[in-house]
């Protein structure tokens, strides 16, 4: 399986987006970032235990380039493509360490600077994050994607877009985006939409869980599931009832309200709605959970994804094409994995259930297989339990 979303700066315990809630009193981000880098090996290795062996990195620091590198170097690593720094309209400040994450740009030519650094590193994706927000010059912010665009493309590389509303979906497909990192949310998606994604051949990853899990997280009634009790790095796992232990006055505002006021999340009616509508368009969907956001755990959150996108319509069958052979395009790697067939590299699952019976059986992983190298998962979690 490949899960076409993730950031590995990120860990998804409470502590990885400051910009969100702010927890530096009780443990700085600096700290949290070292742990996230320090732990990359482990990271890895829930990756393949949980059944996934190609993994997108959609942006991050420049120290995400380092992590494909590890990768590569690693015999127990999932395969990695990854993006640079995101080139914002905004700025995140809390999230800047020497290394941003994310940069704001305020003009083509400040987009055209940003690609060039980022080119000298190969990425496989330039990620753009297009927030717009009331007010701001659409078509300013259209040109400064299509910058973007026509200088990845110029490269051979692909531009990625966070896009979350209809009309900057739009605007980004305009612009030249190749994959659509998040569902359309605010309205239902339309004949025009469906007609420029087709044109730009590009690829649609709802990422329907990760909003569930940040109001579980920061509500204090984020629960394991079965499978990431016994596939999540234990580290993240522990700290996920950190909020039991923070003075309750330390806590963030938003943070001490939702505590005291939780609501039971619910997936987007109108992002599954739209998943369907783009699945039925034969647009390509691909399975990404953007793991390592607060409350969605690198590895087993796969799980809970796909278990969504079937809340939408899709067969089992077709959330699992989109973890294999639709996940192999957004690797830019379809000619070499993603499907069974002579000639392709030997990745693939032994699963102790049927997945097209129920999708959930494909958190049963009896063996991973990578590269033609045999891995059994309960032997990979127990190599890092006491790191």
């Amino acid at each position: 399986m490949i899960d076409s979303h993730v950031h590995f700066f990120q860990s998804g315990n409470l502590y990885t987006r400051p910009d969100v809630a702010d927890f530096n009193a009780w443990m700085p981000y600096a700290k949290e970032v070292e742990r996230n880098k320090a732990r990359l090996p482990a990271t890895f290795k829930v990756w393949l235990a949980s059944g996934v062996t190609g993994v997108v990195d959609i942006g991050g620091p420049f120290w995400n380039f380092e992590v494909r590198d590890a990768a590569l170097k690693s015999p127990a690593a999932p395969r990695v493509a990854v993006a640079g720094p995101l080139i914002s309209m905004v700025d995140r400040v809390k999230l800047d360490l020497g290394d941003p994450p994310i940069i704001k740009i305020t003009s083509a030519d400040e987009a055209r600077a940003l690609v060039r650094r980022e080119l000298e590193r190969k990425p496989d994706f330039i990620k753009v994050w297009f927030i717009h927000r009331h007010g701001d010059d659409l078509a300013a912010q259209q040109a400064i994607v299509k910058a973007a665009a026509d200088a990845a493309h110029a490269a051979g590389v692909r531009l990625a877009v966070h896009a979350t509303e209809l009309i900057v979906a739009k605007a980004s497909l305009r612009a030249g985006a190749d994959f659509l990192v998040h569902s359309v949310e605010d309205e239902a998606v339309d004949e025009e939409f469906l007609a420029l994604a087709k044109g730009n051949r590009a690829l649609y990853c709802p990422t329907l869980f990760v909003t569930l899990g940040y109001r579980y997280a920061l509500s204090n009634t984020w629960q394991p599931t079965e499978a990431e009790r016994r596939l999540a790095d234990p580290q993240v796992l522990a700290a996920m009832n950190d909020l039991r232990k923070i003075p309750r006055e330390t806590l963030p505002e938003r943070v001490a309200k939702a505590m005291n006021q939780p609501a039971p999340p619910k997936p987007s009616a109108i992002a599954l709605q739209n998943l369907r509508k783009v699945w039925d368009a034969g647009i390509p969907v691909v399975m990404g959970t953007d793991a390592g956001n607060i409350g969605t755990l690198h590895g087993p959150s796969v799980f809970r994804e796909m278990e969504i996108m079937t809340q939408a319509g899709l067969t089992p069958l077709q959330v699992l094409r989109s973890a294999t052979s639709n996940g192999a395009k957004a690797m830019g790697m379809e000619r070499e994995i993603g499907t069974l067939a002579p000639g392709k590299l030997a990745d693939l699952l032994i699963l102790d259930a049927d997945p097209l019976a129920n999708v959930m059986n494909l958190s049963k992983v009896h063996r991973v297989i990578k590269d033609g190298k045999v891995f059994v998962p309960a032997e990979l979690i127990r190599s890092i339990a006491g790191g």
